[in-house]
């Protein structure tokens, strides 16, 4: 059976309404999935959209590690024939987009400030605006900035555009980013601040020479500075620094584009934090691995990046040693790809007794969501919990 358009109502007729559906459990959302796939069998797809209660079901579709949740624990997978969710999830909502729509009045007249525009912020937005509040969201960037950074090859842009013309006319956009006093300000201000900003701070290497390397950013960013001026990798040799998802994107990218891609990682293949999708689809596309080595320096000579590595003994992702054993490789370019980290320091103002104030949540990166599925279920929660003190205000 292929992977197409034609075939997710058949797909969806597949699921064997397991009283106790090992799947729905496996989901960070907690989505009833058995429920989901019996209304797209009915040809009730509208239905199933708003089951899920959020707006990014076919961005999940694409992204969410399906092999280690919902799919990956399918009863059928003991005959080797899982159902495929996130295929039919994502056909599901591109032809039916979750519209925004307000659906009663409990939060009517209550202000809700979202700082930050991306999965989390705008699904808290979106139950926010559904209960009745006023929404005004702060980011200093174009809306689901980040997931406009995934390549196409994973995730087609088209299905972030629908989303952002479900939202269209629905919040007030300040493009202000927000700093611990102004977040201060904020919390004064609204009645709910809800806090998503996402890792918005690069994880640096910290070796001498670092300058030399190319931010992932900046690299996986089709107009940005870099492929001005590297509109054609064919024949360039390029080192992808570190393990994740978004290493394995500029991997598979510059491979795409003619480059000779080698990653290197400071663990073991076993220890990398990407999916294993992700990973074999490297290896099969010709991207090169270079396992239990860490950078020590870069340094640039006669228009090449030398790259110092040292070996590394690693425990699996906790212990990390480097010996003194050292090699030395030559590329066109090296790109910095750690991922990145949360600006913890954003929330100083807010919070009292190592607590935040009883109206400001956080969600996201923030409290250590890493894929979309986590995003939106914090901000489902932070939501639920929201909307439950509008009811007992009144």
């Amino acid at each position: 059976m292929s992977d197409t358009a034609n075939n997710y109502i058949e797909e969806s007729s597949r699921c064997l309404h397991c009283p106790k559906s090992q799947c729905a459990a496996a989901c960070p959302i907690g989505n009833d999935v058995p429920q989901f796939l019996q209304l797209v069998k009915q040809g009730r797809q509208e239905e199933a959209v708003r089951l899920f209660r959020h707006p990014f079901g076919e961005i999940c579709g694409y992204v969410c590690p399906h092999e280690q949740n919902c799919q990956g624990n399918c009863v059928l997978n003991k005959r080797g024939a899982a159902v495929r969710m996130g295929m039919v999830e994502r056909e599901v909502f591109a032809k039916n987009p979750y519209a925004v729509l307000r659906l009663d009045t409990r939060a009517e007249k209550k202000s809700v400030a979202v700082v930050g525009a991306g999965v989390a912020g705008l699904t808290f937005a979106v139950k926010m605006y559904e209960q009745g509040a006023d929404v005004t969201i702060y980011e200093p960037n174009r809306p689901l900035s980040t997931l406009r950074l995934i390549p196409e090859f994973r995730l087609p842009q088209q299905a972030v555009t629908r989303i952002e013309q479900q939202i269209e006319g629905k919040f007030r956009f300040v493009k202000q980013a927000v700093n611990s006093d102004v977040l201060r300000q904020l919390a004064d201000s609204y009645d709910v601040v809800f806090v998503a900003t996402g890792a918005n701070v690069e994880r640096k290497m910290n070796v001498d020479g670092e300058c030399f390397a190319t931010p992932y950013s900046v690299f996986l960013d089709m107009g940005g500075e870099f492929w001005q001026k590297n509109p054609s990798l064919k024949g360039k040799t390029i080192a992808i620094v570190g393990g994740g998802n978004t290493a394995m994107d500029c991997a598979r990218l510059a491979k795409k584009a003619g480059a000779d891609v080698t990653v290197v990682y400071r663990r073991t293949k076993q220890d990398m934090p990407a999916f294993a999708k992700e990973i074999a689809s490297a290896e099969s596309e010709g991207v090169r691995f270079v396992f239990n080595v860490a950078p020590t320096e870069l340094s640039k000579r006669d228009g090449k990046i030398q790259l110092t590595l040292a070996g590394t003994l690693s425990e699996g992702r906790d212990k990390l040693v480097l010996t003194d054993k050292l090699c030395v490789l030559t590329f066109d370019a090296v790109v910095s790809a750690l991922g990145s980290s949360f600006d913890k320091t954003l929330l100083r103002q807010v919070t009292s007794d190592g607590k935040l104030l009883s109206d400001v949540y956080i969600g996201g990166d923030a409290v250590g969501g890493k894929t979309v599925a986590q995003a939106v279920a914090d901000a489902l929660s932070c939501a639920k919990t929201a909307q439950s003190k509008f009811e007992k205000i009144g």
